[in-house]
């Protein structure tokens, strides 16, 4: 690929999951392979993310950490929460059921845990083993979650903390469910899993707007923790659905917001 493209690929990543992102070709690898690391690394102490072609007619996309990548590993170990690692899991477990995944050589592709050794593998069939549509197919199905599964465990912010002073519960929770739907992170999985289309009322975006603009679907936290009585784990593969903004409005016009079926119930879907 030519450096122009290798930048195209690098500034899809970094506007998807929120993380400035450095590329280039990969001088080990003799098929046109190519890596990816944080800008904040290099390739030997942080993570890195490689694609490159297998046979006739595969991609291969791979994570691991770089040779001298200790004190990443060890940044992650000690600040990488519950609610990271769901996130990461929830992003592996989506590309396992669409293609074909490996952790270390096995197919199981939860629970996994950031370790030096660690190397996750995603397979992917094309049919133009080096075109440049197939990479950026492969570029932003399978490494864009790759690197976003991981940059929630580093903990890259994706926005400006702009209610991080409050110290009211109820500010808290508020807080907690505006990062989530807002967090590029969260978007990007939660239209994976549930496509792009709005939830509640079907409407497609695509189909009116075209390819070429950016989706207007938000993303809604299900069941805001401003309304939870206590505590529960959050499961970002359930809790955040697409909806449409006027889908969005309507379902934040009463207290508590109505549910996805209440409201379909009341516009008769």
């Amino acid at each position: 690929m030519k450096d122009n493209e290798i930048e195209q690929i690098r500034a899809l990543i970094e506007k998807q999951i929120g993380a400035n992102m450095k590329g280039s070709r990969n001088p080990k690898e003799a098929r046109r392979g190519l890596s990816f690391w944080f800008n904040n690394y290099n390739r030997s102490n942080g993570p890195i993310f490689s694609i490159r072609p297998s046979g006739l007619k595969r991609h291969i996309v791979s994570f691991k950490f770089g040779s001298y990548a200790v004190d990443c590993i060890k940044h992650i170990q000690d600040r990488a929460s519950i609610e990271d690692y769901a996130l990461a899991y929830a992003f592996t477990n989506q590309l396992k059921s669409l293609f074909d995944v490996s952790i270390n050589g096995s197919t199981t592709t939860d629970r996994w845990q950031t370790s030096s050794d660690i190397e996750i593998k995603v397979t992917r069939k094309v049919s133009d083993l080096h075109g440049s549509q197939e990479i950026l197919n492969t570029i932003s199905l399978i490494m864009v979650p790759l690197v976003a599964a991981v940059a929630e465990l580093i903990g890259y912010e994706e926005e400006k903390r702009e209610e991080e002073h409050s110290i009211v519960e109820g500010g808290v929770k508020e807080y907690l469910v505006r990062k989530r739907e807002r967090s590029p992170r969260n978007r990007l999985l939660c239209l994976s899993i549930h496509g792009e289309q709005c939830n509640v009322c079907g409407f497609i975006p695509h189909e009116t707007y075209g390819k070429k603009l950016a989706s207007i679907l938000e993303v809604h936290h299900i069941e805001p923790l401003s309304e939870v009585g206590k505590p529960r784990a959050y499961n970002p593969e359930k809790d955040l659905i697409p909806l449409c903004p006027n889908c969005h409005r309507a379902i934040h016009k009463r207290v508590p917001a109505l549910t996805p079926d209440e409201l379909r119930e009341e516009m008769n879907l």
